[in-house]
């Protein structure tokens, strides 16, 4: 699914519809990262990365909305430490990621009165490609591994939480 295409988000979501009885959670994992000073970044990457963090973050939501009010679910975003301090090299990314637990906080209180819960999943470093391509091959033992962090999402998507930023730290797994 192209997040950052509305049309391609509301088909995605149609086609779910069609094939079980409802819509109970939806998990947006959709991000970019180029660690690159924002000086030498292209208007091509700046554009990409905020279409898919934040406009594709915004699309999830607003396409999502019809169907998780029905089922009365949750929808659940993903954040990165990046979000509590803009890092050098990585200002669009740190600044989306910010905009993120906004958003979440925000739509928490919006949508709460549809019983609809919003919550956003914090993972310390994890081993994902779009990790290994900015910096390279790191110990294993220093990452999060994804499995990990699903089994938290898991665990979040079953409880009554709202509004959240769930940290998911490699020392408390």
């Amino acid at each position: 699914v192209d997040v950052a295409n509305a049309i391609s988000v509301r088909n995605a979501l149609d086609t779910v519809a069609r094939q079980v009885d409802s819509i109970d959670c939806v998990v947006n994992t959709a991000s970019v990262l180029y660690k690159e000073p924002l000086a030498h970044m292209s208007y091509e990457q700046i554009e990409e990365a905020i279409d898919i963090n934040y406009k594709g973050m915004v699309n999830v939501a607003k396409e999502a909305f019809p169907y998780l009010e029905k089922s009365r679910g949750q929808l659940v975003f993903y954040t990165s430490s990046s979000y509590t301090r803009g890092r050098m090299s990585y200002s669009i990314y740190s600044s989306t990621k910010c905009a993120t637990v906004n958003f979440v906080q925000a739509l928490a209180e919006e949508w709460g009165g549809f019983g609809i819960r919003v919550n956003c999943v914090n993972p310390e470093r994890t081993k994902t490609p779009m990790r290994v391509k900015n910096f390279g091959v790191e110990p294993d033992d220093t990452l999060l591994k994804s499995v990990d962090v699903a089994v938290v999402t898991v665990k979040l998507l079953i409880s009554d939480l709202t509004g959240q930023v769930i940290d998911v730290k490699l020392k408390s797994i």
